[in-house]
């Protein structure tokens, strides 16, 4: 049998809360977590520019979807003028490709950032490339899109920012 002094029995009763508290505490920050929304859903309507060699026009671009934080990547719907290209999946400084049904599609490397929402791609499939310009695509030729951007100069600098920007696994 253990006999306590009170001054003991205090410390004990006050270990315990202490114990009981930090356990609640734990508790309930580890069902925070997991109760945390990983999309962030995605609305944009901008202005935007696509330049090449051969080719400098402005359109609307529209993204709908959602980002995945958990992936890094953008999953929805991506409107280019009158071009809507759906099951679209954004990695940033990887690629853009979009799937139909089965069958998948890589238009070329994507840069996208979703606090800001900026978007960069370059246009390297055929079809896709004839989509946009109506022209055939001889395989060489650069064919950029940015978003927003009202000029050349605004679509650029986009770009070059995009590119410059580390991806958030890379922090």
């Amino acid at each position: 049998m253990l006999i306590y002094n009170t001054s003991e029995k205090k410390e004990v009763v006050l270990l315990r809360s202490l114990f009981t508290i930090l356990f609640i505490s734990l508790f309930t920050a580890l069902s925070m977590t997991g109760c945390m929304d990983p999309y962030q859903i995605i609305h944009k309507d901008s202005p935007a520019i696509i330049y090449g060699d051969k080719f400098n026009q402005e359109t609307r671009l529209t993204l709908d979807g959602h980002y995945d934080k958990r992936n890094y990547s953008f999953k929805g719907t991506l409107t280019l003028g009158d071009n809507k290209l759906e099951n679209v999946i954004i990695t940033n400084g990887f690629s853009l490709r979009f799937y139909e049904g089965a069958t998948r599609t890589s238009i070329g490397q994507g840069f996208f950032d979703h606090k800001s929402l900026k978007l960069s791609f370059e246009v390297t499939d055929p079809v896709i490339y004839k989509l946009i310009t109506s022209e055939s695509y001889d395989g060489a030729s650069e064919l950029v899109v940015s978003s927003p951007a009202c000029t050349l100069e605004e679509a650029k600098r986009v770009t070059e920012e995009l590119r410059r920007m580390k991806a958030p696994y890379e922090k």
